[in-house]
């Protein structure tokens, strides 16, 4: 299958599982070091940008300790996630070759 950026948006909006998969998988593309300190230091063209990398770095690492975010968590996720579209639509396809 070959996932297109509006197929992962509407997985995004409608999916809490991929919700989850797509924040914990953005966040894995942040570097160590931009993981440790919340941030975006590098422009390379992956990860949270750096006006959603401190909060969205804080929801993954809840993800990754807890396995689920709050109802506004989700709420406020969903919004910012659904900009990385593109970006998620490339981590899917490389994961299906």
């Amino acid at each position: 299958m070959i996932y297109s950026t509006e197929y992962v948006k509407v997985m995004i909006a409608t999916n809490i599982q991929w919700l989850y998969h797509a924040i914990t998988a953005i966040y894995k593309k942040q570097t160590d070091f931009e993981q440790s300190v919340e941030a975006t230091c590098e422009s390379n063209g992956v990860g949270f940008n750096s006006c959603d990398a401190k909060r969205m770095s804080e929801y993954a690492q809840k993800l990754l300790q807890t396995g689920k975010l709050s109802e506004k968590e989700r709420y406020a996720a969903r919004v910012v996630m659904l900009k990385y579209s593109g970006q998620l639509a490339r981590i899917a396809n490389e994961k299906e070759k």
